[in-house]
């Protein structure tokens, strides 16, 4: 009987645990726009730091980018410096 009780116990308390846990992660913690500067300049880091090592590893292996391979990595480029300034002048201003 014991055992039941104590089984019985330990299921309502992961219950409640259970139920709190998602109600804990649903509501993010608020961002501000330099966290929102920030993770746009990052994310053009990123989509720029990837074609730019395609490109090369095409190039290593003998191949020849083509003109809208150059042109969507000046976009990229344009993007991610674009961005950086961006986030520098919001996060500048909300210090």
């Amino acid at each position: 009987m014991r055992s039941m009780r104590t089984f019985a116990t330990g299921a309502v308390a992961l219950l409640a645990f259970s139920a709190a846990v998602p109600a804990a992660h649903a509501a993010p913690a608020p961002r501000t726009s330099c966290d929102k500067a920030l993770a746009a300049a990052q994310k053009a880091e990123r989509n720029y730091d990837g074609l730019k090592s395609d490109l090369l590893r095409s190039i290593a292996g003998g191949g020849h980018p083509d003109a809208s391979q150059r042109r969507a990595l000046q976009q990229a480029e344009s993007l991610r410096n674009s961005t950086s300034a961006e986030a520098e002048r919001v996060c500048a201003g909300a210090s």
